[in-house]
């Protein structure tokens, strides 16, 4: 089973894209900042196939997330994806839906852990 870590700050994000992702068979794990995400990959025995990453996250910055995992023998050839997501407000989930295209999400997903 293909296994994908989604790290954002912003918890909508992080559960549309679970719910869309499992749907679909894939693993999903969360992180909300890359101070989570570099404790949670650090910690694990089998790294995730894929990590998408939110451009806006709120603690530490995606730069650091990026060496952290890159920095790591074990985890160098893992695939990591950068997105910006919406801001939230009103009509935000309205927002996220169209601007997290499903089919796109999951080609992405398909073709990298495939």
């Amino acid at each position: 089973m293909t296994t994908v870590l989604v790290v954002t700050g912003d918890r909508e994000v992080r559960e549309i894209l679970a719910q869309m992702l499992a749907e679909h068979g894939v693993a999903v794990l969360e992180a909300e900042d890359a101070v989570e995400a570099i404790a949670r990959v650090g910690g694990m025995d089998k790294h995730p196939d894929l990590v998408l990453v939110d451009r806006r996250l709120a603690r530490g910055d995606e730069m650091a997330l990026l060496e952290s995992i890159r920095s790591r023998a074990s985890l160098d050839d893992v695939p990591i994806v950068l997105f910006t997501a919406p801001a939230g407000g009103p009509g935000a989930t309205e927002s996220i839906r169209d601007a997290f295209d499903t089919g796109l999400v999951l080609a992405i997903v398909d073709a990298i852990c495939s």
